[in-house]
């Protein structure tokens, strides 16, 4: 994802959609904060982040933990959130594997 400029701005697109969405739901994240998780994801060097080693190993992922609740909260308050709604749409297709 660092080395990709398209993956890149995906990501930071979807953080920033994430942070709106919070601040809708009353937490206020300083406006800063995705591009200073990515700054530090760029100085950490080649990691496997836990979700990709439970697809690498075929376990369930942590879908709704992750995703589902975040989207549901936003849902809840009637915020759109178009772009953490197709990653929770993939993500989900892809636990189906592992029933």
């Amino acid at each position: 994802m660092v080395e990709s400029d398209s993956l890149h701005s995906a990501a930071h697109a979807l953080m920033n959609e994430v942070i709106e969405g919070a601040k809708s739901c009353g937490y206020n994240l300083p406006a800063d904060v995705a591009v200073e998780h990515m700054k530090r994801t760029e100085t950490m060097g080649p990691y496997k982040p836990s979700t990709l080693l439970d697809f690498e190993a075929g376990r369930a992922l942590e879908v709704e933990a992750f995703w589902g609740e975040p989207l549901r909260r936003a849902r809840t308050e009637e915020i759109a959130m178009p772009r953490l709604e197709q990653l929770y749409a993939l993500l989900k297709s892809l636990n189906a594997r592992c029933e």
